[in-house]
């Protein structure tokens, strides 16, 4: 799989994915901290945790007698978490394939996965490695997004990168959805040995925000930055008019407000 696919980003995009993409990801970290059930004094890894938006909800909830290990694949997104750091509890940051994790049989109470799994090449080799670093007893949370059809944000700037930039730089935008079905996620985890596996779809709306500079820096935190920024202007203000055409019900006075859907797999161990 190309790297892009993989969500590889330099160092200077991972600041721009920290600074216009985890700030709309925060909801969703909340929210999955809170399914997860996390106790204090938990132990928990937090797996492809790019800049650190989900090891930033999780520090306060486990507290000084807990642990957080936070890895990811990307040395960029992982040295940028890492320089934001975390509140709280004890944290290490190490470079980690999900695939093939460096960690101990039973390490953890708890595993959280957010929006990381879908660019796994093998997803079921890396859930397999969920079940073994997990304790017996102790839950995976993890979140993908949903179908395309029910994230009309994502779907429109995979439009207009499709229009103004190319085709296959549409389907950057679209390979995050590729995995966004119940049934799938159910039997990867149930075909892993979890005990137990729920899924459900959760909408959240993203805080309002003006239209064009999310649309933009979206746009610059994509693994294709560099080529978008090499387009001339007048190809990028048509995308960006495109994009922000197509979203047109969802923007009020230039300010945009977002529903977005992603299911939710809670998994016991």
């Amino acid at each position: 799989m190309a790297d892009q696919e993989r969500w590889q980003v330099s160092d200077s995009t991972a600041e721009l994915y920290e600074l216009h993409v985890a700030s709309w990801f925060a909801k969703w970290a909340t929210d999955l901290v809170e399914r997860a059930g996390i106790k204090t004094g938990s132990t928990v890894l937090d797996l492809g945790c790019g800049t650190g938006v989900v090891s930033r909800a999780l520090g306060p909830v486990v507290g000084a007698a807990g642990a957080i290990t936070a890895s990811d694949l990307n040395e960029s997104m992982l040295a940028e978490a890492e320089r934001l750091g975390i509140e709280s509890a004890p944290i290490q940051w190490r470079r980690a394939d999900a695939e093939s994790l460096p960690f101990a049989t039973d390490e953890f109470d708890a595993l959280l996965c957010q929006q990381a799994l879908q660019f796994v090449p093998n997803k079921g080799a890396a859930v397999s490695e969920m079940r073994r670093v997990v304790r017996p007893g102790g839950i995976a949370a993890v979140s993908v997004w949903s179908r395309l059809e029910e994230n009309p944000y994502v779907a429109a700037l995979a439009n207009g990168l499709a229009a103004h930039l190319s085709e296959p730089a549409g389907e950057v935008m679209r390979a995050p959805m590729g995995f966004g079905e119940r049934s799938k996620l159910e039997e990867v985890f149930t075909g892993a040995g979890f005990v137990s596996v729920e899924v459900e779809p959760v909408v959240i709306t993203r805080s309002p925000i003006n239209a064009i500079e999310a649309i933009d820096g979206n746009l610059r935190a994509l693994p294709i930055a560099e080529r978008i920024g090499a387009m001339h202007p007048d190809a990028y203000n048509a995308m960006i008019d495109q994009i922000a055409d197509e979203l047109s019900d969802y923007i009020t006075d230039g300010t945009l407000t977002m529903p977005s859907t992603s299911l939710v797999a809670i998994a016991m161990a």
